[in-house]
């Protein structure tokens, strides 16, 4: 019991203080450690499905196009505004409070966990994948059950390893950021080994994919870019504790913008390799790899998978339990990461998570798109790269961030504005266009841009502003 509170002490002073504004004399980052750790978050195992699904659509050199210049531009867009991560020590989270109220911002936290939490499906879906190929090495075939229960075991030791706490945590993110880089140089071998590059290169997608060759490219401009906003929700936490704003603004972008890539491109090319080789594109890295590589590769490949989707999913439960534990503070930490572990387990039994990958990447980007483009605008041009560090605290006597009932409604209605925008341009379950426009911009690009000028409008309007602006009195840097 004395242990359990321990580490229940532990994780709400981490859930506390590590919200808390960080000073410049206390950050211990430079630009290089800063890369370095993000990289390793950067590289996790879903990656690879992501290039597989984006290979689906494009030839090869289009591929490479859509992978690096789409993730590339829109990190490097919607990353601006995260230099104030680095002028005030503080993670998103804290500034958001601005745009959508102190009771508003844990709607959004919620919302946002609901839609990003799927890809720890993915990655316990991998892991029962794995597994069954790790046991047919052995001789051993499994019942088609076997996936989704080796699914939620791998969702079961992530969730003890999240409940022991921070040490164990810290622990975990050593042993996972290495066996991410061997899994990728494993990987990365299996894909440019298995037939001949010029094979690759002459890759041609199924026509019939979509309703055209502009079209299919396209979508897979908008897979790229939905793969670059998916990284919003983490993206302060580093850059908060990095010595400036230059640091944290070109680690990010070197990270997110450059080494997922080169791991979607592996992916990418991984599945080529198994259309080329058995005329099937699959987006299950552990199909491919039991395919496509030697028995003794595959073996050690699929062992590392497995050891590292089970620290990937430790500690995302961990970071999104302590983000909910902030907000709310008088949760039982162990239960928010128990209530996670089930959320993540119906996607599991569920079983058709990389059925539908494109549609989970795309409609939770509808969610970010909004959220971020308020943040970039709020940042840039309502707020003028201030804010009231004492109201986004709720420090007594500084309410400017309460608006109404602890809800910025102008902020809410700009989101769900956005969204559907988004959802009108371009169907995500369907994965087709639903306005010509798509072909030109995407969805993402252009839902971007519409909720942004429409914020910036509404704030231009005089009561308005004098509503979002009611911190104006409290800022003194």
């Amino acid at each position: 019991m004395a242990k359990s509170e321990s580490i229940n002490s532990q994780v709400t002073k981490e859930a506390l203080y590590g919200t808390l504004p960080v000073r410049k004399s206390e950050r211990p980052y430079g630009m290089l450690d800063a890369f370095l750790i993000l990289s390793g978050y950067a590289i996790a195992t879903w990656c690879y499905t992501q290039g597989a699904f984006m290979a689906q659509y494009t030839d090869f050199w289009q591929m490479l196009i859509s992978i690096f210049a789409a993730n590339a531009l829109i990190v490097a867009l919607y990353m601006l505004p995260m230099m104030f991560a680095a002028r005030y020590g503080i993670d998103m989270w804290i500034w958001l409070k601005s745009v959508f109220g102190t009771t508003g911002i844990k709607v959004v936290i919620v919302i946002i966990i609901l839609i990003n939490f799927p890809w720890f499906g993915v990655c316990a879906d991998i892991f029962g994948s794995t597994m069954v190929n790790l046991l047919s090495f052995a001789g051993i075939t499994l019942p088609a059950i076997a996936k989704p229960i080796f699914g939620l075991l791998c969702i079961a030791l992530g969730s003890v390893i999240a409940i022991c706490g921070p040490v164990v945590i810290k622990w975990a993110n050593r042993i996972i950021v290495p066996l991410l880089l061997l899994v990728g140089i494993c990987v990365f071998w299996v894909a440019f080994s298995a037939v001949p590059l010029a094979d690759i290169v002459a890759y041609k997608p199924d026509p019939g994919i979509v309703d055209g060759k502009t079209v299919a490219y396209v979508c897979a401009l908008e897979a790229g870019l939905a793969s670059g906003f998916s990284w919003s929700a983490s993206t302060a936490v580093t850059p908060r504790l990095c010595k400036s704003e230059r640091d944290g603004y070109w680690a990010t972008i070197g990270a997110y913008g450059l080494v997922t890539p080169i791991f979607n491109v592996v992916g990418a090319v991984l599945a080529i390799a198994m259309f080329v080789k058995f005329g099937v594109m699959d987006g299950d890295i552990a199909s491919m790899l039991a395919a496509l590589s030697t028995p003794t590769m595959a073996l050690l490949t699929l062992a590392l998978v497995v050891l590292a989707n089970i620290c990937t999913h430790g500690t995302g439960a961990y970071m999104w339990s302590v983000v909910l534990k902030s907000a709310f503070p008088k949760a039982k930490f162990s239960w928010l990461v128990i209530a996670l572990g089930l959320y993540s387990g119906l996607i599991v039994i569920w079983g058709k998570i990389l059925d539908y990958f494109g549609a989970m990447i795309t409609l939770s980007t509808f969610i970010y798109v909004p959220v971020m483009a308020l943040l970039f605008v709020d940042y840039f041009w309502v707020r003028n790269r201030k804010i009231s560090l004492r109201s986004a605290y709720e420090i007594t006597g500084h309410t400017a961030y309460r608006y109404t009932g602890g809800f910025n409604w102008v902020g809410l209605l700009c989101v769900i504005l956005g969204c559907v925008f988004c959802n009108v341009v371009f169907d995500a379950i369907n994965y087709s266009a639903n306005l010509a426009i798509f072909n030109y911009c995407t969805a993402s690009l252009l839902g971007f841009v519409f909720t942004g000028v429409v914020y910036y409008g509404l704030s231009k309007v005089p009561s308005i502003s004098t509503y979002l602006l009611k911190d104006r009195s409290e800022v003194t840097v």
